[in-house]
This record gives structure tokens, sequence and C-alpha cells, in this order.
């Protein structure tokens, strides 16, 4: 009777032993899992909020690796996400999967709005897996859709080499409330990125002002001269402005100015910083190019501006062009100089050869040339 009860004794301890782990274990991810989702909502920048996701999270959580796939409704979430990094663009491209509304409506019809947990997954959504190396070492996975307002934003894809890390049923509170902080955390840094590059922008024309293009322009100098690239100032004026002011009107002068911005946009490259310097002069910053390719890019625009009937004021009447002056990086030959010295020789060497530009015709490109004395 007494061994009875003895072992009856021992084995309800054993079961408390067991739920007293489980629930320390419990607590324990639960002080994880709130740790980092509330590191998640402190991101400040869509950049470091991409970095806590794609590479803190995976470290922290012990996983083979993470993809987020983003639903892209206004078409600026990569320009949010990377800006002009093209370093951070290369390295997480395969892991930030960003789906256009239109051209990407088939996968975007295969996300769920449920959590998806399980080798399956492995399987039903091997199209965001394309870009993951060591794939066939993944057992298990979970998909956690990202909802705003009753809304898919995304999804969140966690991979682990346990076949049993992740099953149907198991442990999903947890990881549902992950998704739900990691998406707030989209839609808020998301916001606060597109209210900043408001500030950013010239009101008339949406080219980059010029507090923009200070700050980018030291930016893409210091990369140039880190990876050993070269890179192109130009300055461009539009040529007798005064005189479309005066004989169609300020709002006339207004609208050849968002023209000419938009004709800009079309002829130079993605990469390229685009700004209103001051009046009707932009500056443009063309990084990786070469003297001829910047030359080349200059005198393409020169010519669709001259040929744009958007940018002909009245019937037969004034047909606008554009003075360009050019200065390339490798040009400078002092290797003493800093950032912002050689951001100021850039421009004010792009301003001299403008100059020249006007002052011997206009319409036309030129590339400084240092005068001998």
């Amino acid at each position: 009777m007494e061994d009875t009860i003895f072992n009856e004794n021992r084995k309800l301890k054993r079961q408390l032993d067991n739920l007293l782990r489980r629930a320390r274990t419990n607590e324990q991810k639960q002080e994880l899992f709130d740790s980092f989702g509330f590191e998640v909502i402190s991101a400040n920048t869509p950049a470091q909020l991409r970095d806590y996701v794609l590479f803190q999270m995976q470290a922290r959580f012990q996983l083979h690796d993470v993809v987020m796939t983003l639903i892209d409704f206004d078409r600026d979430a990569e320009k949010l996400f990377y800006g002009h990094d093209t370093d951070a663009k290369s390295l997480y491209e395969s892991k930030l999967l960003i789906l256009d509304t239109e051209k990407d409506q088939q996968q975007i019809s295969e996300m769920s709005i449920y959590p998806v947990l399980g080798p399956d997954v492995l399987t039903r959504f091997d199209w965001m897996l394309a870009g993951i190396d060591d794939i066939d070492s993944c057992k298990s996975a979970a998909l956690l859709p990202l909802m705003r307002n009753n809304k898919l934003i995304g999804t969140l894809l966690l991979l682990s080499r346990d076949v049993n890390r992740y099953q149907t049923g198991i442990a999903t509170t947890f990881l549902q409330k992950l998704s739900a902080m990691t998406a707030v955390a989209i839609e808020n840094c998301l916001n606060q990125q597109r209210i900043k590059e408001i500030g950013y922008q010239d009101p008339l024309t949406q080219a980059y002002n010029r507090r923009y293009f200070d700050l980018r322009f030291n930016d893409e100098i210091e990369r140039s001269l880190r990876q050993g690239d070269n890179l192109a100032c130009m300055f461009l004026d539009v040529d007798f402005f005064k005189k479309v002011n005066d004989t169609y009107g300020h709002h006339i002068g207004d609208l050849v100015l968002t023209q000419l911005v938009n004709l800009i946009k079309e002829q130079v490259r993605a990469c390229d910083v685009v700004a209103r310097y001051g009046g009707e002069e932009f500056a443009v910053v063309l990084p990786g190019v070469t003297l001829e390719l910047a030359t080349e890019i200059a005198e393409r625009l020169r010519k669709a501006v001259q040929s744009d009937k958007r940018l002909t004021c009245g019937q037969g009447g004034l047909n606008v062009t554009i003075s360009i002056g050019l200065e390339i990086l490798s040009s400078l030959n002092d290797k003493n100089l800093s950032t912002k010295e050689i951001g100021d020789q850039l421009l004010q060497h792009a301003d001299e050869a403008l100059y020249k530009a006007k002052t011997s015709g206009r319409n036309q490109v030129v590339v400084y040339v240092e005068e001998k004395i």
C-alpha cells in the first residue's frame, strides 16, 4: 500500500516538474518575444526595421532564415526601405520581397490571412524561397500574416532546420503576437519615412530640394571614394527663363519647371539624384559613371528638352532649351580634401562650366576644364 502511494506521489511530482519546466520555458519564450517585439516597434526608419526583422530576428530566434514579403500598395516600398543604398539592396533583396499589386497578382492571391505552420509551408510557398541559400536544409516553417485594419499587407516567413520546430496549432499565440507587432512597426516606419520624404521635396516640381541634395551629395561622394567609383555632378539651367515668365506668365514658368523635372527623371537613371538647386537651376548627381557616359547622358537630356513639345510655350512661340555644366570626381587631383571640400569643388566647377555654356551660346553641354594661367 505504501509503495503504491509512494509511486503515485513520484508520478505526480514528475508531472508537476514537467508542468513547471514548461511554464518556465513558456515564460522565457514570452520574455524573448516581448523583448524583441518592443525593439521592432521602436524602429525609427524602414532600414532599421529591415535589419531587425531580416537579420536580428534570425539570430535571436536561432532560425535558418527569415523572409518578409510586402504588398506595395503605394508603390514606394522599395524606395522607402532602401533609398539609394545599393549595397543593402543586394544584401537583402532575396529576403525582402516587394510585390506589385498589378504584376504580382498571382503571388498575392496565394498569400494566407491565417498562420500556416509545418513542413508543407516550404512547398506551398516555394516562390518566396527562390533566393535563400541552402534551402534544402530547412525542414519546417511558419508563415505569419501581417495584418493592419483587417487588411493583409504582407507575410513573415520563419525557416527552421528542425522538423518539429513549427507544427500546426502549436505555439501560434507567440507567433501571432510577433507578427502583429511587426505589422504595426512596418506601417509606422513607412508613414514616418513618407513624411520625411515630403520634407525633402521641392513642393512645385517634386524634385528633391537643396537641403536633401546637400545631405545626399556628401553621402554619394563618401561612397564613391570608399568603393573607388567615379561620380559626376551636373548643373543645368533653363535658357532665357525670365523671358518665359515675362512673356507667358509665372504660371507657365511653373509648368515649364515641373515638366522639365519629369523629363530629367525620364532621361537619368533611378540611382541618380535630381534636385532643384534654386530658381530655374537644377543639380543632378550621377554616381558610378565615366566622363564619357556622363557627357552622353547630359547631351541626351539637352536634346530631349529641345525637342519635347511639352516644353514649347505658345503657338509657334519660344522653344525651351537648357544649358548644362559638368564636372567629374576623378578630375580632382588633391587627395587631401575633405568630403565637403570635394563637394564644394565639384559644385563650383560644374557652376563655372554652366556659366561658360550660357555665355558661349546656350543650349549646350560644357565639361569643366581648368584654365591654365
